[in-house]
C-alpha cells in the first residue's frame, strides 16, 4: 500500500497496481500499533550514516 498519496504534486500519476491511499484507515494504525506492541514498545537502533549533502 502506498501511504498518504494525497501529498503528491498535482499531475502526478501512480499506477493502480496497489492501493494509493489518500488518508490512512483505522486498520493501518491498528497494524502499526500491533507491530510496535510485538516489539515490546522499543525503538529499533539505526546505524550511524554519513551526512548527505544535496
Amino acid at each position: 500500500m502506498r501511504t498518504i498519496a494525497s501529498d503528491l504534486p498535482d499531475g502526478a500519476n501512480l499506477p493502480d497496481d496497489i492501493l494509493n491511499a489518500k488518508q490512512q484507515r483505522f486498520g493501518y494504525f491498528a497494524k502499526l500499533l500491533g507491530a510496535w506492541v510485538a516489539m515490546g514498545f522499543r525503538n529499533p537502533k539505526t546505524p550511524e550514516t554519513e551526512k548527505v549533502t544535496v
